[in-house]
């Protein structure tokens, strides 16, 4: 096996990802030993992003985009599902790839379920059970629609941004990155004084509840897609950074949302998500909650592959698949994930 560890800065990973690509290197190393283990690829929407009011980094490839990308899993790697996870992790050997989608947008019944059907390619999606139940805009959704639409170019300083907060007229991108990394250090009774601020400061106002419609999968979708073949993992009620909450509010929502998958889809769900899967977003705590609950698996979102050499179920990491991915990037990932599936 060959072994590449060394840590790549990003700018010269796409170098070296192009000349790869382009030299036909992906090619052969493709057919050689250069890993072996899980690699865990993670979507959120499908789609077009720029008509979107919402967070249009969200979006992870259109439908035609999606079909490439399987064809290149199916064709580099075993695709494999959550209840193939015992025998992979415990064998060590081969090349396994593992679909998942999070938080259960629409898109991912109208848009993804009929490629991967066609491809006949299984997911995981990984669903906030809260937003099914009771359609509403996602917190990160929200914020990003509050800067978008904001009427002033600078926020004053506050406890949330001592400094102020400058919202760009022409790219607010970074406006937007700075606003949802402060609502990851809240704590749960001060994200809802964070919006109420943020909607008052930016005289944008809170975002009307109508534009949910639509917004996420209802439960009789979820039932059809389960029924062809797609699993269901848990990713809590109201998708709260769960380390900034109380042990009584990661129970509750750790618990009732497993709760809620078992009584409307009939299955008993074996895997979970942390929200944003940050290292530091889930402690031990998180973890035993988990195991306490019934879940086999805990799956992060901070990058890498599970080389299967020590594996701790309660933290398989998984990548990020983005819409601005670079190609050779992409293509890379499947050849050199000790390099290309870090961030």
């Amino acid at each position: 096996m060959l072994l590449v560890n060394k840590l790549v800065p990003i700018p010269k990973k796409k170098l070296l990802a192009s000349v790869m690509r382009s030299s036909g290197m992906n090619a052969v190393l493709h057919r050689l030993p250069t890993w072996s283990g899980l690699l865990v690829v993670n979507y959120h929407r499908i789609g077009q992003s720029s008509a979107c009011p919402f967070d249009q980094n969200l979006f992870s490839a259109t439908s035609e985009g999606l079909e490439l990308q399987l064809k290149h899993y199916k064709r580099h790697a075993d695709v494999i599902r959550i209840s193939d996870l015992d025998e992979v992790l415990k064998r060590r050997t081969g090349k396994s790839v593992l679909i998942t989608f999070d938080d259960g947008y629409r898109d991912n019944y109208d848009l993804a379920f009929p490629v991967l059907k066609a491809a006949d390619v299984p997911a995981t999606f990984f669903v906030a059970t809260g937003f099914v139940d009771q359609p509403r805009i996602a917190w990160w959704d929200e914020i990003a629609w509050m800067i978008r639409q904001s009427k002033v170019n600078k926020l004053p300083g506050s406890v949330w941004f001592p400094e102020g907060l400058i919202i760009p007229e022409q790219d607010r991108s970074s406006a937007l990155g700075a606003a949802v990394r402060k609502y990851w250090t809240l704590t749960g009774n001060q994200t809802e004084l964070y919006l109420n601020d943020l909607a008052k400061q930016t005289q944008a106002g809170r975002c009307p509840v109508e534009l949910a419609d639509k917004m996420w999968m209802t439960w009789e979708m979820m039932h059809e897609m389960s029924n062809s073949g797609m699993d269901f993992g848990g990713h809590t009620v109201d998708h709260p950074i769960l380390a900034q909450q109380s042990g009584k509010t990661q129970r509750r929502e750790i618990f009732e949302s497993r709760a809620r998958l078992i009584e409307k889809l009939g299955i008993e769900p074996q895997a979970f998500a942390y929200p944003v899967g940050q290292a530091h977003m889930f402690s031990a705590e998180t973890k035993h909650l988990l195991k306490e609950a019934g879940y086999k698996y805990g799956f992060s979102f901070y990058g890498n592959y599970e080389s299967c050499v020590s594996v701790d179920p309660y933290d398989i990491p998984r990548c990020a698949i983005d819409f601005n991915m670079p190609q050779a990037i992409f293509d890379s990932r499947l050849t050199l994930p000790q390099i290309f599936a870090k961030k």
